[in-house]
């Protein structure tokens, strides 16, 4: 095929710039990182996450392979047991300087999503979203499938600070029972900041606020707790260091403060881990840059 290739631009046919200018496929980074997310007085991780990433590019499209693997960890009963699994696929294309356009696949033990996904800005102003179709695997309590949205309708950026207002919207598909939920939304603002940054080293920040929050439900309500208005703050702190001009190590500690309402006569007893107000997430990586 190269000799092909060069015998038609010895004839004129294809120009050797086209031949440079040809996309092919390449591998840009790999790879992992374990998240730890866990509630204040548990005695386990519940949620501890390995990932394996690949991410490759052609031309304007670029993708992302992810491999994952959950397990608890359960401090007195001495015993670490595998929760979950996840498969995903990321796919971008480049439209224009401003507009990407995506789609995600993402397979775990319970659901299957489909993502539609959009990322655009143009001076001060930015938006960006995910929308998907999450189908539930299990089937067997009759939980129903979903739709989906986390947006960010609008936000601004000036130098290293971005500014973003938030939507969670979730709705419920199909038939449900009574006093199944229909629908959850949440609404946060959410601001990042890099505030240091050297040859090696990358300092940042970011701050979420829950503005309000609630649930809907078919019929008569049942009681139930959700997010008291104003009643959730994140605050993360991450680093980024560069022990090579191709190797980064990286890591991030959260911390969140909840408040919850409680509806229809709800008690914050009902809860497994009703002291467990508050909430942690910790992640630890590196990533190799070809």
């Amino acid at each position: 095929m190269k000799r092909l290739a060069l015998l038609l631009a010895a004839m004129g046919i294809v120009s050797v710039g086209v031949m440079a200018e040809a996309p092919k496929l390449e591998v840009v980074s790999v790879g992992q990182n374990i998240e730890i997310e866990n509630e204040n007085g548990a005695q386990a991780f519940d949620n501890v996450w390995l990932f394996n990433d690949v991410n490759l590019k052609y031309g304007d499209w670029s993708f992302g392979l992810q491999a994952g693997k959950n397990w608890s960890v359960d401090f007195d009963g001495q015993s670490t047991h595998s929760k979950d699994s996840r498969l995903q696929l990321d796919v971008w294309k480049k439209v224009n300087d401003n507009l990407k356009l995506g789609y995600r696949f993402r397979g775990q033990d319970n659901y299957d999503r489909h993502y539609a996904r959009w990322d655009y800005s143009n001076g001060m102003f930015y938006t960006a979203g995910d929308v998907w179709y999450e189908a539930t695997n299990r089937k067997e309590g009759g939980e129903p499938d979903w739709m989906k949205a986390e947006v960010f309708p609008v936000g601004l950026k000036y130098d290293n600070f971005k500014l973003a207002y938030y939507l969670q919207y979730y709705f419920v598909l199909g038939d449900i029972k009574e006093g199944e939920k229909e629908y959850e939304y949440e609404h946060q603002l959410r601001a990042y900041w890099d505030f240091y940054k050297n040859e090696k080293l990358t300092l940042s920040t970011e701050a979420r606020l829950a503005l309000f929050s609630d649930n809907e439900y078919k019929g008569k309500e049942p009681n139930y707790r959700h997010i008291d208005d104003f009643g959730r703050l994140r605050v993360y702190l991450k680093a980024n260091y560069k022990l090579t001009e191709s190797l980064d190590i990286y890591g991030s500690y959260a911390y969140g403060w909840r408040e919850y309402k409680y509806e229809n006569n709800d008690v914050r007893e009902n809860y497994h881990g009703k002291g467990a107000e508050n909430y942690q997430d910790i992640i630890v990586g590196w990533k190799y840059t070809f």
